[in-house]
């Protein structure tokens, strides 16, 4: 007994002295001694210069990188044996596509994180937001170019904060959005992200949002930190084409592009960016040390830290062919300005590259620490090592909580364009007897690109259902798909090359070449593979390649097409004839070729893929089954009225989903001509992403309602509009073209840019800013408080607006100027206030803008940004085409 006392003594002694030493080797585990920057009394800068002072380069660099957040979880549950595996003590810079469901998963991963790095420095927790918070279960907002619709600032911060409130209640700390490219190029699929084709309205619309985002202090539990994207001038890309060259000089850039950059950085305080991947006037915007240092954080100020796109820095080898290798590819970017990668390379070869390029002196410490420095002062602003943790309790009282989904039916509502309605078609009477819903948007949830993950939104035959009179009988018939898909060749049509089964041989290669022997060679029965990750046994996840070999043989025949679908590279011969060659780029929906099948006939068929990344799609089809919309006219033919719903889907609109027409996709002309030749009453809903050439449409069809993509409500919205329980006050983000032959045709061209076509209008289809009420608005009285002002001085200047028909309404006042004679081009009207009021019937309200310095400077010869004297135009009214003008003279 004595012995086992004393030995108990002994061991207490032999730990006090272990940890009086550990503290002295590990000083984060006992108080604050020597470790300032765990001190909250201190600056921000301050905690950051101690902690970098004490970091290890692997462990700088650590915090440079981003990790899937797949290597930290099971399922939804924090995995201890995953996380060692991947990061052991070196700790973690951020973590993307996380999403997690609980604040247990959050909070055990943040625990270990903390506690298994010397310096005790959280994970970022990284996460999509470009229209709500992008896991399950989050309130789904419009897709953007909707939001831009709204013209309403205030209601752009609401949305803002309550997308931050429910990623923060998440455990959630940096979000990738909003997007903030100029959309002057509506083939291109990513228009849809955009507030439009206005770097003034997406640079208010952006900043609003923002601040509703990061709100009035990152620390707070309702905050997290905006990633404006892509940066920068990637809203024009050549052609349309995701990535493609923007063709554009510096003046350009910087009056046309930048400016909702700088304002989101300057005025909205957002603290991340997303470099593009594309290339801005020659050079790549991931290693433009003109973009991310000179402009960004010398001009701008910027504190913050600078993700590269998804691929940006690989692309420098891979694409733009500007650097020779992976490591001078990781030089190029970092000592450009690029802080954080984004899964261009693997965790270890991105850190241990780093580390090289340091001790071989082509990479400074001083930018590894802007670098280090700015991810740790995002942690410290944060208040992650104070509060790294979220609670369940915040989780259920903020997580799609009812005033948030009434913030998205308010957007909803507002972001609805009136088109078209001649002879007051609508609002439709409520009690009208029976109605057809048509079309194949007409009861999809069509929520857009990088969407709530599994969110089904209220859709627009619901919406009509949930809002007519007791007695409406309300019936639907699709009438048409909207993407005419075919059908997937049945295995019993299919046949091995030595005929003795049903199916097509495939040979899988670990390679997109298919070289060498295959890693798998198996039967299948058809080809209507959606695969997420692995094909088979054997095939890696990515970057794999697959041959199969065979015969068609149908038992009827019939005149009509083959196909593929694939959204990598994919090409076919039939007969050994190469009809169908999509190798570089595959096919996001379906290419075919005419193909007339004769009855018992054997064709030879050859198929081959690549897969590059991020799941594969492998389809052969066939239209042996025509399109058939009889039933959909049998069913208008005995309704009141008919409301035809068509558009787009993200499969049509998304990132990489680019057009070479903006036409109606497939054959939904086919079907609103169908619809409208039976004479009886027809309104067009439109939910799409991008101005669409809706000619016949317009030339027509009575009534036409644009509603984008419009979040979880908004099929309540649009029938809220059909019926007039809504009076619609959206305006139109970006200029409707008639033909791509008019491209570009936003409205602040050039002067010089006249378009003058043989068998081709000059005019648009719909000009910016269009948009029409059920009732009317009368604009006049429109005034400057001084005809002169000083080159630095401002003018006030006011409009009278009244409410002229026999509804209450909501008015976008837009004002735009024309620097009439000046040293370089500007544009002859350029959007530089707007406002959203609502007005009584008969009611009038006098509207005032203040035009400053900013609003009027040019970027002059001498490439300065200065006001110019001479005489100032200033124009205002409810589209940018009906306006009503003064003037005002800036003196010398």
């Amino acid at each position: 007994m004595i012995i086992s006392i004393m030995d108990k003594a002994l061991k207490r002694k032999t730990i006090v002295t272990l940890c009086l030493l550990n503290s002295v080797l590990s000083p984060n585990l006992f108080g604050q001694t020597g470790n300032s920057y765990k001190n909250p009394e201190l600056s921000v800068e301050e905690r950051v210069t101690d902690l970098l002072s004490k970091m290890s380069l692997e462990e700088k660099v650590r915090q440079m990188d981003m990790y899937k957040g797949e290597f930290f979880v099971d399922g939804q549950s924090f995995s201890m044996d995953k996380a060692k595996n991947k990061i052991g003590s070196l700790g973690v810079g951020a973590i993307h596509d996380l999403y997690p469901e609980s604040a247990q998963t959050i909070n055990d991963l943040q625990k270990f994180v903390i506690e298994s790095n010397r310096w005790g420095i959280p994970a970022l927790i990284m996460e999509e937001m470009l229209h709500g918070y992008m896991a399950e279960g989050s309130t789904a907002f419009p897709m953007n170019i909707g939001l831009g619709a709204t013209w309403d600032t205030e209601l752009l911060k609401k949305v803002g904060e309550a997308i931050g409130t429910e990623a923060r209640a998440h455990g959630v700390h940096f979000g990738l959005g909003p997007n903030l490219d100029i959309g002057l190029e509506p083939r291109w699929g990513r228009i849809a992200e955009t507030f439009g084709e206005d770097v003034y309205l997406a640079g208010e619309m952006g900043t609003a949002m923002i601040q509703g985002v990061q709100g009035q202090s990152l620390a707070s539990d309702r905050s997290i930190i905006a990633e404006p994207k892509h940066f920068a001038v990637h809203g024009i890309p050549q052609a349309g084409g995701n990535s493609s060259p923007a063709l554009v000089g510096e003046r350009t850039a910087r009056e046309s592009f930048l400016p909702s950059f700088q304002k989101a950085f300057m005025k909205g305080g957002a603290l991340g960016t997303m470099c593009a991947y594309s290339e801005l006037d020659g050079i790549p915007c991931a290693s433009n040390h003109w973009l991310l240092t000179e402009v960004l954080r010398n001009e701008y100020g910027f504190k913050g830290i600078v993700v590269s796109d998804l691929g940006a820095i690989k692309y420098l080898q891979t694409t733009h062919n500007v650097s020779d290798s992976p490591k001078e590819s990781i030089r190029q970017a970092v000592s450009a300005g690029v802080d954080m990668q984004f899964y261009d390379f693997s965790n270890e070869f991105w850190q241990e590259t780093l580390i090289a390029l340091v001790n071989e002196r082509q990479l400074s410490m001083k930018e590894i620490d802007r670098a280090v420095g700015g991810v740790l002062r995002l942690k410290f602003m944060l208040g992650l090592f104070e509060n790294p943790y979220t609670s369940e309790k915040l989780i259920q009282e903020r997580f799609h909580s009812e005033q948030h989904q009434k913030i998205a039916l308010e957007a909803a509502l507002k972001s609805i364009v009136l088109l078209k309605n001649q002879d007051g078609l609508l609002p439709l009477d409520k009690n009208i007897k029976s109605i057809a819903v048509i079309g194949p948007n007409a009861d999809q949830s069509r929520l857009g690109g990088y969407a709530v993950k599994n969110k089904v939104a209220t859709t627009v035959l619901e919406g009509i259902k949930q809002t007519v009179g007791p007695n409406t009988l309300v019936q639907y018939e699709e009438g048409v798909p909207l993407i005419v898909k075919g059908q997937v060749i049945p295995s019993e049509y299919l046949f091995v090359p030595d005929g003795s089964q049903n199916g097509l041989k495939g040979e899988y290669f670990n390679n997109r070449n298919l070289e060498g022997e295959p890693d798998l060679v198996r039967i299948d029965k058809e080809l209507g593979f959606d695969w997420p990750w692995s094909p088979g046994i054997g095939v890696d996840d990515d970057n794999f390649s697959i041959r199969w070999t065979g015969y068609i043989k149908s038992d009827k025949a019939f005149d009509g097409w083959l196909g593929l679908s694939s959204d990598d590279g994919i090409r076919m011969w039939l007969d050994d004839q190469l009809v169908i060659d999509n190798w570089r780029k595959g096919s996001t929906n379906i290419v075919t070729v005419p193909q007339k099948i004769e009855a018992g006939k054997t064709y030879k068929v050859r198929i081959e893929m690549w897969e590059g990344g991020w799941g594969a799609r492998a389809h052969l089809r066939w239209n042996r089954e025509k399109v058939n919309f009889q039933p959909a006219l049998d069913l208008v033919k005995k309704s009141d009225v008919a409301i035809v719903v068509l558009g787009e889907s993200k499969e049509l609109v998304e990132e990489n989903r680019d057009v070479a027409t903006l036409d109606l996709h497939g054959m939904q002309n086919e079907l609103i001509q169908a619809v409208q030749q039976t004479g009886k009453p027809v309104v067009c809903v439109l939910l799409n992403g991008r101005p669409l050439s809706i000619n016949w449409v317009q030339n027509n069809v009575p009534a036409i309602v644009e509603a984008w993509f419009p979040g979880e409500l908004g099929g309540k919205a649009v029938a809220q509009v059909l019926f007039g329980d809504y009076n619609p006050g959206g305006k139109l983000p970006v200029t409707f073209p008639k033909s791509v032959g008019q491209l570009p045709i936003y409205y602040n061209q050039k002067p010089s840019a006249i378009h003058r076509y043989v068998s081709e209008s000059e005019n648009p289809l719909y000009v910016f800013g269009h948009g029409l009420s059920y009732t009317t608005f009368e604009y006049s009285d429109i005034k400057v408080d001084t005809p002169e002002i000083q080159k630095n001085g401002n003018v006030t200047v006011s409009v009278s607006v009244k409410n002229t028909g026999d509804l209450d309404g909501e008015e976008v006042v837009q004002l735009y100027i024309n620097d009439v004679y000046s040293s370089v081009t500007t544009p002859e009207k350029t959007l530089k206030g707007f406002r959203r009021i609502f007005l009584k019937k008969g009611e009038t309200k006098k509207v005032t803008f203040t035009l400053t310095p900013e609003e009027l400077a040019v970027w002059n010869k001498e490439m300065e940004y200065v006001v110019e004297p001479g005489k100032f135009e200033v124009m205002i009214g409810g589209n940018s085409t009906d306006l009503i003008r003064t003037n005002f003279t800036v003196l010398p």
